[in-house]
């Protein structure tokens, strides 16, 4: 019996088996939350908008905007490692004019006693995740501690530090240029910065390009911790699909570690992000260390082809036949074919097509 099952049905169900396969248990929050819990945490929010209703006795409330925050907040403290899956809908903007959207995102998250391992594994579902998607995929790799250890060496307060990442972001050299001698940074770390928003590519010889342009004990650490994880990946095979890129550092007030975004061709956004936020869970006070990412299905539901439903048998009538139709289509699913009855051929892919137009009036 063929099923009729969307692209981003098979998606989730491909994703499913592959968290569950990994041992990580599926969790399945409310779709709404106290507010305080993203007011005091909106940097952390890609959309900074949210949808507020009251509850019962007055509280405020929130339809959840992300996944990661309700699955921390409700994290116990327990010791080992904690592996979770989900597949929730968001309810955000996707940019402050436009509507409110409800999105799918599937994700995976560790929390607990994370290591080396349990880093390289997130890497690795990633990598798959990305791959479920198209053949055609890639995955750019960050820490934010070498970003950070080279960033705060010239920066004095908390607004320069969010320009120099403004700057690292979009690769915007000659504005960074003429900020960095306004604050009276010296050339050797503006020699850095520019070294640091240009290495890419291979990312074997990256990570060696990267350790060699650290200025401090904190950037090479990072490089050092970014070496090892590439080595790791590419000894399982991932080598050439992953990009070394300082220009997706993220907050630094929720993140620390190895960050990552993913892409896949035809989609010119990206369509994951993920990293390590041991920050998060000290802000919403547990204990351990965290790591996830989140797919954005949502991000990808308009570059999907649209799906064209496919059937066993496709029953074609006219107004004359409308019982013979209605007998051959219960026939036909008893025997475990699935069907569609319509006046015309369009719009469906189907094995055989029974035309009864035509036939005797019933």
């Amino acid at each position: 019996m063929s099923l009729i099952i969307s692209q981003e049905d098979k998606i989730v169900s491909e994703l499913t088996t592959l968290y569950q396969g990994r041992g990580f248990k599926r969790f399945k929050p409310a779709c709404f939350e106290d507010y305080s819990l993203y007011l005091s945490n909106i940097d952390f929010l890609i959309s900074k908008n949210v949808i507020t209703f009251s509850g019962a006795g007055g509280r405020l409330l929130a339809l959840r905007p992300d996944v990661t925050l309700s699955v921390i907040s409700h994290a116990r403290d327990e010791s080992g490692i904690n592996k979770l899956f989900y597949n929730e809908k968001v309810y955000r903007r996707t940019d402050d004019k436009s509507e409110f959207r409800e999105v799918s995102q599937m994700g995976a998250e560790v929390y607990g006693d994370v290591d080396s391992a349990s880093e390289a594994e997130i890497i690795v579902m990633s990598l798959k995740t990305l791959q479920t998607i198209s053949d055609d995929f890639v995955l750019d790799l960050s820490h934010m501690g070498y970003t950070e250890g080279l960033i705060s060496s010239f920066c004095s307060d908390d607004e320069q530090k969010q320009r120099a990442y403004t700057y690292l972001k979009s690769k915007n050299l000659h504005d960074f240029e003429i900020f960095a001698e306004e604050i009276g940074a010296e050339k050797k770390y503006i020699t850095a910065f520019k070294a640091m928003s240009t290495i890419g590519g291979n990312a074997a010889v990256a990570v060696e390009a990267a350790y060699k342009n650290a200025l401090n004990d904190q950037m090479r650490s990072a490089a050092v911790k970014m070496k090892e994880l590439v080595g790791l990946l590419q000894q399982l095979g991932y080598g050439e699909r992953i990009n070394i890129n300082f220009s997706i550092a993220n907050n630094t007030d929720y993140y620390n570690g190895i960050i990552f975004n993913g892409y896949v061709g035809g989609v010119p956004k990206m369509v994951l992000s993920g990293g390590r936020y041991d920050k998060l869970l000290k802000r919403l006070k547990k204990s351990g260390g965290a790591i996830g990412f989140a797919l954005y299905l949502g991000e990808l539901e308009r570059y999907f082809k649209p799906d064209a439903a496919f059937v066993d048998k496709l029953i074609i009538y006219d107004d004359k036949c409308v019982l013979e139709a209605l007998k051959t289509a219960e026939e036909l699913t008893s025997a475990g074919k699935t069907i569609k009855l319509s006046k015309s051929e369009g719009g469906t892919r189907y094995g055989e097509v029974i035309d009864m137009r035509g036939v005797a009036k019933c």
